[in-house]
């Protein structure tokens, strides 16, 4: 059972030694093994040329156990087709094949199980013992190898195989009759000279690449900024820059014009009407009108003159029925809290503005630039007030006649001071206008650059005369010809 384990532990390591020297080298040892053989075959071609070690097949060997450690020579030959030079007692032995030029000797291992292989015996294994083998083998006995000499001898017969198969392929590479196969070509021939250049990283690539469509989203948030985000000309950057303050320039000209000046204006023509115009007088001469003839056509004179009525008392308090001063069925009745507040003693808009405060003078402001609310401003005077029985209430069909003789300048320059501040509100929507536009040219223009600038990464840049092709060719159809043709590629 101890031989059995012994043997079992021999052939794993005879196994793993094998497999070990039979991995591929590396390129530098491949490099000294390849000076190694040009040197060993320069020492062959200066030797006299006296025999040639022939390959004679080999009788059967005795069947062996499957044991790694046993030895055998093989039938194989270790000559190849091309023979090579040696001297008369140089010998080539492997204990795989061995062919000596007398006869063939087969060296066949015990049937026995071999004895466990000791690692320090076979590293303590004398230098001369292939020299005892051959001598063995060479002559007309034949003897039994012990496992310590099976073991060295294979791994003699790996280093002078290599040795063998490198000097072969050099002495089939400077051989001018013979042509090298690629398996007899070393690495250097048959790959050539390395040569190393720089490649470019993906990394790079990208940090050139400009995506469209983070260019056109940039671009519609932020007008320009696309352009700036592309880079690669002076001219880009331009663009860029231009779309960028026309977009300052356009929210500077609307915070200007539909803000700042808007709110100007505005102060300006209500502090106008706080000045000039009285809700109290209004009520006064319009009560006049209708208690001197209008009464008896109330109806045609509510409709003619007090259309709006409704909204002005809401633009005051709110509520249209406060202080009775909207009635939808009696006019001007029960609203005596309305007459002390404004009839009865007529003040400016500006201090009936501080004894009331109006609900919403937005509404206000905008009706007394009409001409139902003449009779308030300052300067249309009692004599300028039109008679009730002028007004042609009595006929339904009849014009609506102005309640004043004469035209009031100062409703006529409200008027103009009002359009004024309706004009820079109305400014705004041209802003807004051009900033949409800025916007949407800015994001397409931005895309389109980005597009361009990847499509520059991968095209190559041609001369005038790489567009130009030149095509010749031969007819023998009804004799001989022959054409050139030129043509420029786009």
């Amino acid at each position: 059972m101890r031989k059995f384990a012994y043997s079992l532990i021999a052939c794993v390591a005879s196994v793993f030694v094998a497999q070990s020297f039979a991995q591929p080298r590396d390129l530098f040892a491949e490099f000294e093994a390849e000076a190694e053989a040009a040197q060993s075959s320069a020492a062959v071609q200066a030797a006299p040329s006296s025999s040639s070690v022939a390959a004679k097949p080999a009788p059967a060997a005795k069947p062996a156990p499957a044991s790694s450690s046993s030895a055998k020579v093989s039938s194989s030959s270790v000559a190849s087709s091309s023979s090579v030079p040696q001297s008369s007692s140089s010998v080539v032995a492997s204990s795989s094949s061995v062919a000596p030029s007398s006869s063939s000797v087969v060296v066949s291992s015990s049937s026995e199980v071999p004895a466990p292989v000791d690692s320090a015996a076979v590293a303590e294994a004398p230098a001369d013992a292939d020299s005892a083998l051959v001598d063995t083998l060479a002559g007309d006995s034949v003897r039994e190898m012990t496992p310590e000499e099976a073991y060295a001898a294979e791994m003699r017969r790996h280093n002078e195989e290599n040795r063998i198969r490198d000097s072969l392929a050099m002495a089939g590479s400077s051989s001018s009759a013979d042509v090298p196969s690629s398996s007899s070509m070393n690495r250097r021939e048959l790959l050539g000279p390395v040569k190393v250049s720089k490649v470019n990283g993906i990394d790079e690539m990208k940090g050139r690449y400009k995506s469209p469509r983070k260019a056109l989203f940039m671009s519609l948030v932020v007008p320009g900024s696309g352009q700036m985000y592309v880079g690669g000309s002076n001219f880009t950057y331009v663009r860029g820059g231009i779309y960028l303050a026309l977009e300052a320039g356009l929210w500077g000209g609307w915070y200007y014009y539909s803000v700042n000046k808007y709110d100007k204006q505005v102060d300006r023509y209500k502090k106008y009407a706080q000045t000039h115009y009285s809700i109290g007088q209004y009520e006064k001469r319009m009560r006049g009108l209708y208690n001197a003839d209008a009464v008896n056509y109330e109806s045609e004179f509510r409709r003619r003159y007090l259309g709006t009525r409704e909204t002005f008392c809401e633009g005051i308090f709110g509520t249209a029925t406060t202080h009775r001063c909207y009635d939808r069925d009696k006019l001007y009745s029960g609203d005596a809290e309305y007459v002390n507040d404004f009839v009865k003693n007529p003040k400016s808009l500006k201090e009936e503005m501080k004894k009331v405060k109006f609900e919403s003078p937005s509404e206000v402001y905008q009706l007394i630039a009409d001409d139902a609310y003449i009779l308030g401003w300052d300067d249309i005077g009692d004599e300028d007030v039109a008679v009730a029985t002028s007004l042609a209430l009595e006929d339904p069909n009849s014009a609506t006649e102005p309640l004043a003789k004469t035209e009031s300048d100062h409703q006529k320059q409200y008027r103009s001071m009002r359009g004024k501040a309706n004009d820079y509100a109305d400014m705004q929507a041209w802003f807004f206008g051009g900033l949409i536009l800025n916007h949407i040219i800015s994001a397409v223009d931005a895309a389109i650059t980005a597009n361009s600038h990847n499509k520059a990464l991968y095209e190559e840049e041609l001369s005038w005369y790489d567009h130009l092709h030149f095509d010749s060719g031969l007819s023998f159809v009804d004799g001989f010809g022959f054409n050139v043709q030129a043509s420029w590629g786009f």
